[in-house]
């Protein structure tokens, strides 16, 4: 099946403004301003022990702890970010927008942590080798296994399977997947860029900087919902045989 841009645009719509994707964003918007300070006092740290002590007072929002106190801290933000990822997709491909799917929150959630944190590793890699190589084979390793996520988190995949049927599944629609992904990046990098702009103009640094969350929680969470109606979209043709079916925990909804 081809991708159709224009659905996936409007149902990713629908889906990031109802009572499920209000709740994920006021989430994920919570967990970007409680990363940030965490991210300022590294890189503060980090200033200090280089001896950068003027770039250190420059940078806002920086919490009295220790380097290794804010690493750790850093490491636990990044985890828990994975977290609501693996309930964002889960809820955006299964749910209907009204509830969460079964199992949206604690399903095999040790296991689907494991094989994201490798898997990702690995899909950058991947696109980096592309990069340096021809440049062209990253942009097509990029797009090619991006529905791994969805295949680990919505269907219980290792992260091998998840690369590979991602190939499979996407294969035929780079072109239309690359485009897909132009436009959302593109409108995301326009708003943050006039967003950023402005509140720095208008707002003190530590005002400023936290005004992005508003802005960079949006983009990250549309950018799954983009994902997951895409692997929907792409899966109507697909047999069950290829793929394998859903869990059957994902096809029934819970009230939040």
């Amino acid at each position: 099946m081809s991708l159709h841009i224009s659905s996936v645009l409007r149902a990713s719509g629908r889906k990031l403004f109802s009572r499920t994707g209000a709740i994920l964003l006021l989430a994920y918007m919570a967990f970007t301003g409680a990363v940030i300070p965490l991210s300022n006092t590294m890189m503060a740290r980090i200033y200090e022990q280089g001896g950068f002590t003027e770039a250190t007072g420059a940078i806002p929002l920086v919490l009295d702890l220790p380097l290794s106190v804010a690493v750790g801290g850093y490491v636990v933000g990044l985890l828990i970010g994975l977290y609501l990822s693996i309930v964002a997709i889960r809820t955006f491909v299964s749910g209907d927008g009204s509830s969460f799917p079964s199992g949206a929150f604690t399903r095999n959630i040790p296991l689907a942590l494991g094989n994201l944190v490798v898997g990702v590793f690995v899909y950058f890699v991947l696109i980096t080798v592309g990069f340096v190589l021809l440049f062209i084979p990253g942009l097509i390793a990029y797009v090619a296994f991006l529905f791994m996520m969805p295949y680990i988190v919505v269907e219980d995949r290792n992260f091998v399977d998840g690369l590979r049927s991602s190939y499979r599944l996407s294969k035929g629609n780079w072109l239309m997947l690359g485009v897909l992904l132009l436009v959302v990046f593109g409108v995301g990098g326009v708003i943050g860029f006039v967003g950023g702009l402005t509140s720095g103009l208008l707002l003190p640094p530590a005002f400023g900087q936290l005004s992005l969350v508003i802005i960079q929680a949006p983009v990250s969470l549309i950018s799954l919902a983009v994902i997951a109606v895409a692997f929907n979209q792409l899966r109507e043709d697909e047999p069950d045989s290829s793929d394998g079916p859903a869990p059957t925990g994902e096809t029934s909804s819970t009230p939040a």
